[in-house]
């Protein structure tokens, strides 16, 4: 394949392929060149991919910048947003990543959907290497030594106050690059303040920078085609976007690529990112209900052998997790960009060596605990127990993908089992109450997690995983959520109940009001879906799935007060 280059005024280039070109088949080191050389990149005639190819695609030129989202940004008008970026308004100039932990290289636009001729919607790019290139030795003075406070609203995914210089240094060009972005005085506005200058010379240096940046020899509008890629250099440029009429059906999908991590403690972060820290407070209340449940002194709280307790329990959920994203880490790439990306850093190797580890560690603790208080059938919990979680996502039994069954394991991996082996550190054997607890937690909080479930509906189907949710497509799975999550909660509340003498049970109140909280808002989810057809009521699930670890702590801590009280009547009385 030989394509064609054109030129673009005043810079930047279009690459034009034959008709129906693999995105895959442009060379990733061919498109970095170009870019930087062009530093705007348009390809024509390549065949347009779907948001999980993008990403993979996307990929190869280096590691995704993550959002709450995913890694493909969605950008189109959206009724009653909070944030302008979604509306028809023109976008100030900007550079992406300002308030994110990381700037990204290369932005990786596809056009959707393309506004009709004239109706506006161009994105503009500034070479600010041009700017800087046609500046005055005075105003480049000027601008050196120039530092800019923005401060924003965190809204959407992003937002907060940072402190950039003016002038900075490409980061793999070395040539020198503007770093400014316009106030927005809209949805979500953004506040400039140059630091260190009074209010006169302050505007002074932003009507300078607004003129410098404004400069036709510097601006590139590049109007969109459907089917149009775009690949950017956003360290030497910025960017922004010019209004559009409203109603126009503008739609770009929006890719971020960063430079390679090499901060030190970068593979620390994603090493203790595999192990899903955001679950840590959720799964707490599993271990705290059954100990509440069966000690019966605060000292058995405080013992050598509770304590080898925990980290057996929570290595044998950091073994789960860290087999999950292994074996997820493709299918993540796309909604779950942090944990694929994770597992980029920390290297397959490695992850593996740390999975082993984390497994021998709980099994040796398992074995010690069962010598110390004399119960056997510890010894081998660390073991099953790391097999079990490891077989959840891996094959031959990936007991994720056995349709309706995964419902069961999810109560027994999650719930069941680790409160089995926290209740066998202070009794023989568990006791009824724990047993009855733990599936009646189980059960309302499986109900929440169905949530989670659902959201990956799309991946799971592509990659031939045979999820609950699968089985029973979106509106089946959130009834079925409500339904778990109402009964579940009622029935813990009865076994919880049962054991809390007179006004003691008072102590459920929290348990049943998050309950009724939970099964509230799966209902009306459920209602949202009733019209919709199965893509929106996927869509609808997604919408919704931020708010599963919230919901999700609240019922386990609601649980676990209930459980305190009745340990507290316990040891007084």
């Amino acid at each position: 394949m030989n394509p064609t280059l054109v030129p673009l005024t005043p810079f930047g280039v279009r690459v034009e392929c034959p008709p129906g070109t693999p995105l895959e088949s442009l060379p990733a080191e061919q498109l970095k060149q170009w870019v930087d050389q062009h530093r705007v990149v348009q390809l024509r005639g390549v065949a347009p991919v779907e948001p999980h190819v993008l990403a993979a695609q996307c990929r190869r030129l280096g590691p995704l910048q993550p959002w709450s989202f995913g890694a493909v940004h969605e950008l189109k008008q959206v009724e009653r947003t909070e944030n302008y970026l979604y509306t028809e308004h023109a976008v100030p100039l900007h550079w992406d990543g300002a308030f994110a932990d990381a700037v990204p290289h290369w932005l990786v636009f596809q056009c959707v959907r393309a506004p009709p001729e004239g109706a506006g919607g161009e994105t503009v790019f500034v070479d600010s290497t041009r700017v800087l290139q046609r500046s005055s030795p005075e105003q480049l003075e000027r601008w050196q030594a120039a530092r800019v406070r923005y401060t924003t609203e965190k809204k959407v995914h992003y937002g907060g106050s940072f402190v950039s210089p003016v002038v900075a240094t490409h980061p793999t060009l070395g040539v020198e690059v503007l770093r400014y972005a316009e106030p927005v005085r809209d949805l979500n506005p953004v506040s400039v303040e140059p630091l260190g200058l009074n209010g006169d010379d302050a505007r002074a240096l932003q009507e300078d920078l607004s003129r410098a940046l404004a400069a036709p020899d510097a601006v590139l509008a590049v109007p969109w085609a459907e089917g149009d890629f775009v690949i950017a250099d956003n360290h030497a440029l910025l960017h922004g976007r010019r209004a559009f009429v409203t109603g126009a059906p503008r739609h770009l999908h929006r890719v971020n690529v960063l430079d390679p991590d090499q901060r030190w403690w970068a593979r620390l972060r994603a090493a203790w990112r595999v192990r899903r820290p955001e679950f840590f407070r959720a799964e707490l209340p599993i271990l705290l209900l059954p100990a509440l449940l069966s000690a019966s002194t605060p000292a058995a709280l405080t013992s050598l052998a509770f304590l080898e307790g925990v980290a057996v329990f929570f290595l044998l959920f950091n073994v789960g997790d860290m087999i999950n994203c292994w074996f997820d880490r493709d299918v993540d790439l796309h909604r779950k960009t942090h944990l694929a990306e994770a597992i980029a850093l920390v290297g397959r190797r490695s992850l593996l060596v740390q999975i082993v580890l984390s497994a021998l560690a709980a099994t040796g603790l398992a074995v010690h605990l069962a010598l110390t208080v004399q119960r056997w059938w510890l010894a081998p919990a660390g073991l099953v127990g790391a097999v079990l979680g490891a077989s959840y996502t891996a094959p031959p039994l990936r007991l994720k993908s056995r349709g309706l069954l995964q419902l069961p394991t999810y109560v027994g991996l999650l719930f069941v089992g680790p409160m089995m082996l926290v209740a066998g550190l202070f009794r023989d054997q568990p006791g009824l109450d724990v047993v009855l607890t733990s599936l009646a937690f189980g059960a309302m909080q499986t109900g929440v997690l169905l949530v989670n479930t659902a959201e990956d509906l799309d991946e799971d189907e592509r990659e031939g995983i045979r999820t609950a949710a699968v089985v029973l497509q979106a509106r089946g799975t959130i009834t079925l959520a409500q339904w778990l999550v109402l009964l579940g909660g009622l029935w813990l509340s009865f076994v919880l109940q049962r054991q809390l003498p007179g006004m003691l049970g008072l102590a459920l109140a929290p348990l049943l009001a998050i309950t009724a909280w939970n099964a509230r808002w799966l209902a009306e989810l459920s209602a949202t879906q009733r019209p919709l057809e199965e893509a929106g009521r996927r869509a609808a699930i997604r919408e919704q799935g931020k708010h599963v670890p919230r919901r999700i702590e609240s019922g386990a801590w609601a649980a676990a007060f209930a459980a305190l009280v009745l340990w507290l009547a316990k040891v007084v009385g």
